[in-house]
């Protein structure tokens, strides 16, 4: 239960969101899916904690869920520091980190989205990051169902 896993997850890092007082709000329904609840869990926590972690204070992360035609679509959508395009392309990669000057006192290895990239492909999916410098950024996840 997809559902289910996300909301979960919400609430492990609702702290986290208060303490950096980041407006979080989901749109999370109950969907099955057939996956590794445990590697699917990885590719969710990643993409919450990031948003989190390169987000402004008082800014604000925007979670959804949608099926349709087979594949759902979840998509993590937050207002903070976002990416330059020429960093867009190589954001997959293993220990890229976009842009240390602004980012060297966010602690990372640059391997958290390549993780994230390999399970979403190994159930069958696809994951893919619109960006803005200064605007934040949406990761889109799409799995099929079955």
């Amino acid at each position: 239960n997809l559902g289910k896993q996300l909301r979960e997850l919400v609430s492990h890092y609702q702290w986290l969101v208060s303490e950096k007082e980041i407006m979080l709000s989901y749109s999370i329904p109950d969907i099955e899916i057939y996956g590794d609840p445990y590697l699917l869990n990885n590719v969710w926590d990643n993409l919450l904690s990031n948003a989190i972690k390169y987000n402004k204070q008082n800014g604000s992360i925007d979670i959804s869920v949608a099926e349709r035609d087979g594949i759902v679509t979840v998509t993590f959508e937050d207002t903070g520091i976002g990416m330059k395009q020429s960093e867009l392309k190589r954001i997959f990669d293993r220990f890229y980190r976009a842009d240390m000057a602004r980012t060297r006192t966010i602690e990372g290895a640059g391997l958290g989205l390549s993780i994230v990239d390999n399970i979403v492909k190994l159930h069958g999916g696809h994951v893919t990051v619109n960006s803005q410098e200064s605007e934040g950024a949406t990761f889109i996840v799409k799995i099929p169902v079955v």
